[in-house]
């Protein structure tokens, strides 16, 4: 298990979108009713994970049928179905984790994995894939694709982001510090379809809104 697709039970993305996320992983994982939202697009995961209390009758079926493996977890617990399904992620080896379904209307679970996940940005690489964004969290040097026009927001996580210098933006920090809880790196542009961010030290969550349609 090394790229790892997980699906939350959050908001859906396009299925087009979806497959593209699908080929570049080796493994899907659903966190309970993230298989729903699979089940829709006729996407069978290779794990399912949880405590089960949100996943359809019918999909828990088709999962049981199909040789998913099921991990079932108490309602009565410690840890969300979030937390549960990355730490098994990790646990199997995952070095990179793709998210799908990140992003939803209970805003406190989205604050708790953002949390969770930054205890383990420096042994994997995250990316969360919410409708036309793709957010990114970098400690060292990313590219990113897309087209001009696009726009890029580039936020210091939990601390200062020094020695921040970028490539292909219509602003372009040079060797600067970008203030943890400054709204300076928010809206930046792309100048052509490809764009560079690196930085010396600390970690930035880089969100590239996409402008076209996929």
């Amino acid at each position: 298990m090394k790229k790892v697709l997980l699906c939350l039970n959050g908001d859906n993305i396009p299925k087009k979108r979806l497959m593209q996320v699908i080929q570049k992983t080796d493994c899907i994982i659903a966190a309970d009713g993230g298989a729903n939202y699979l089940h829709r697009y006729n996407i069978i995961p290779d794990i399912l994970i949880g405590d089960m209390d949100s996943v359809e009758k019918d999909v828990f079926r088709k999962a049981q049928q199909n040789g998913v493996k099921i991990i079932t977890y108490p309602a009565k617990k410690n840890e969300t179905d979030s937390e549960l399904a990355i730490q098994y992620a990790v646990d199997q080896g995952a070095d990179e984790i793709f998210f799908v379904g990140f992003i939803g209307d209970r805003f406190d679970h989205v604050m708790a994995n953002i949390g969770y996940i930054s205890s383990l940005l420096t042994k994997i690489n995250i990316k969360i894939i919410h409708n036309n964004e793709d957010i990114y969290f970098v400690s060292k040097k990313i590219v990113i694709h897309g087209k001009k026009n696009d726009e890029v927001s580039l936020l210091p996580f939990h601390a200062d982001a020094k020695g921040v210098v970028t490539t292909g933006l219509q602003y372009e920090p040079s060797h600067e510090t970008l203030h943890f809880a400054s709204t300076r790196g928010i809206s930046n542009v792309m100048e052509k379809p490809s764009a560079s961010i690196q930085l010396k030290k600390g970690i930035l969550m880089v969100v590239h809104r996409h402008g076209g349609r996929f």
